[in-house]
């Protein structure tokens, strides 16, 4: 059995010291930028700097992991516009990372006690988890790539004891048919008809139906366990 991570009063504090800044942060951004992120306007705001630049969007992704506002692909599109390519799907890949941590590590410190309450208020989660078609990993992926919440994905597993580089692994390369296709969809921006931009999103349109498709069967069979 694995041991239960459990929080000091102090860790505690300052995590909630963090939460606060940080929301404080995204409401200022939405100030900013009159209600709303969109990629003309981060690329607006961008520093002129390249690496400043990527630490700010590294930022942002950091922000991403506690706010339900802000769309992950919003992030990967503006990375696209402002870097090449590889520089890009890189810098998206690290982001990603450091977006999916956070409420893992805060799925760990609430534990078991969550974890039903998790799959009776979500049951899409109950059926991926009811009956996991492989280990850690593979569970992870399946819950990136399901449609779920990252935010719910992320606390189920974490509560669960998950072993934090498989699910680490896992979630990013769940995430990567999302990445992607975003990303290059940043880069060709400027011309929305070009074959790479058609291509790039029809890749992401077929990813999503996919996705929709296998979280379709799995919740299937979960229903046919549960009826026998």
């Amino acid at each position: 059995m694995k041991q239960q991570v459990v929080w000091t009063n102090k860790q505690k504090i300052i995590w909630g010291i963090i939460l606060i800044i940080a929301w404080c942060l995204i409401g200022l951004i939405i100030y900013k930028t009159n209600g709303g992120l969109t990629v003309e306007q981060l690329v607006t705001y961008k520093p002129k700097n390249p690496i400043l630049a990527a630490l700010a969007m590294l930022g942002l992704f950091a922000l991403k992991s506690v706010d339900f506002i802000m769309h992950s692909g919003v992030l990967y599109a503006a990375s696209g516009v402002m870097f090449p390519l590889p520089a890009a799907l890189a810098l998206n890949i690290v982001g990603a990372a450091i977006m999916v941590t956070p409420v893992y590590f805060i799925g760990r410190a609430l534990g078991a006690p969550i974890l039903e309450e998790l799959k009776k208020k979500y049951p899409k989660l109950n059926s991926f988890v009811s009956r996991p078609l492989g280990g850690e990993l593979v569970l992870s992926l399946l819950l990136r790539s399901s449609g779920l919440s990252l935010h719910v994905g992320s606390l189920y597993l974490g509560a669960a004891q998950t072993d934090f580089w498989k699910y680490l692994l896992g979630s990013v390369l769940g995430l990567l048919p999302i990445i992607i296709p975003f990303t290059i969809m940043g880069t060709s921006a400027n011309d929305p008809k070009s074959p790479v931009f058609v291509t790039a999103f029809a890749v992401k349109i077929a990813f999503s139906l996919l996705s929709l498709l296998i979280a379709f069967v799995i919740q299937k069979r979960a229903q046919q366990t549960n009826e026998s």
